[in-house]
């Protein structure tokens, strides 16, 4: 048998979305892997301000949707009956690939895990607000980073004066 044969179904699995249950991506992930079936869940590290405190939380690039690499016409019926699946994306009942050169970026950016980093660039002089903690929905001015563990200083105007604070990172969002 030719390797390169178009039977072989590794030659013709490609990757598609699959949309999932609310909260069942990883389910679905494990479900997928233990048929022998690649799957990919890109995964963001935020943060949660609760308690006074910033904790790290994992969620998913994409809720209610990871990629998975198969060929349809070996796998749709595993992956259509899988717990925890909705459905296939595509046109009407057909399911759609994507290009392999998105899982691809988003593996590249990937690191351990397959948490994805997202970092919007602050710079001295950006408008920022704080979106949690005691300063919610004040508006500063960035002024810089203060440590690898996402202290930041920024400047906020308080009675018309402007006060030095300093704040975790993912306590403030860019708004200019």
């Amino acid at each position: 048998m030719n390797p390169t044969n178009s039977t072989n179904p590794i030659n013709r699995s490609l990757w598609y979305v699959i949309h999932t249950k609310p909260g069942d991506e990883n389910r679905v992930g494990t479900n997928l892997q233990n048929q022998e079936i690649e799957a990919f869940l890109p995964l963001l590290e935020t943060y949660q301000y609760r308690n006074g405190r910033m904790i790290p939380k994992i969620k998913p690039l994409f809720p209610n949707y990871l990629f998975a690499r198969l060929d349809l016409e070996h796998h749709y019926y595993k992956v259509k009956w899988t717990r925890g699946v909705n459905r296939i994306l595509g046109s009407g009942n057909q399911p759609v690939p994507i290009c392999a050169k998105v899982i691809q970026t988003i593996k590249e950016r990937s690191e351990k895990d397959n948490v994805v980093k997202l970092e919007d660039e602050l710079k001295d002089g950006d408008i920022v607000q704080v979106n949690s903690g005691p300063f919610k929905s004040l508006m500063g001015v960035f002024q810089k980073m203060m440590s690898s563990k996402g202290r930041v200083r920024i400047l906020l105007s308080l009675i018309g004066v402007d006060v030095p604070v300093q704040i975790s990172r993912w306590q403030i969002k860019k708004v200019a």
